[in-house]
């Protein structure tokens, strides 16, 4: 089992694989032509992109994912808090009320 299999399920198939590998190679190449911190930066990138697309994960793209998924829950749970808040609201006003005219 290499690496890149222990990383989980495939996640970046077709186009976006060959492009993730075609792109980082020509960014990885340009990075060493050019030289430097932002050349060497530019290869590491491009070297990430070409990993990206030979293992056909990406750990990015899974959290954004699993974030996407999480939305309804989000969502839910956030009307939740919405309405007990109005609940509370409702129970307190009496009472700063009472509280206010024995002032």
């Amino acid at each position: 089992m290499s690496t890149f299999d222990k990383q989980g399920s495939s996640n970046v198939q077709g186009w976006e694989r060959a492009l993730s590998i075609g792109s980082g190679i020509a960014m990885a190449r340009g990075g060493l032509k050019r030289g430097g911190i932002l050349g060497l930066a530019r290869a590491a990138f491009g070297g990430m992109l070409v990993a990206r697309g030979l293992s056909g994960h990406c750990r990015l793209k899974s959290i954004m994912e699993d974030a996407r998924s999480m939305r309804p829950d989000v969502d839910r749970i956030t009307d939740t808090v919405s309405r007990l808040e109005g609940e509370i609201a409702e129970r307190v006003k009496p009472v700063v009320k009472k509280a206010t005219e024995g002032v």
